[in-house]
């Protein structure tokens, strides 16, 4: 169970992070305390690096569960997932 949650929070991440960013990138939000050019790029970068190692671990953990429908299920919600991610950075 303790993995299932850890794997379960690390999906949560990027909801946390990418509105962060783009929030504090905003000039109409945060005047002259926005992010530069400098920052989103890095902030961009971080993130990508972050939700990727996550992704690697709910890969490797849905591998140790050893059965085709979960692989076909985790598959799906992960395509799902993506969409949704990147639909978020978008904005």
């Amino acid at each position: 169970m303790n993995d299932f949650l850890n794997v379960l929070m690390s999906l949560q991440l990027p909801y946390a992070l990418i509105p962060v960013l783009t929030f504090t990138s905003l000039p109409s939000v945060m005047n002259d305390f926005a992010n530069g050019l400098l920052w989103k790029i890095a902030g961009g970068l971080l993130i990508l690096l972050i939700c990727s190692i996550n992704m690697y671990f709910v890969v490797a953990y849905v591998m140790s569960l050893n059965h085709v429908a979960l692989y076909v299920g985790a598959g799906i919600l992960s395509v799902l997932y993506l969409s949704f991610v990147a639909y978020l950075v978008s904005l």
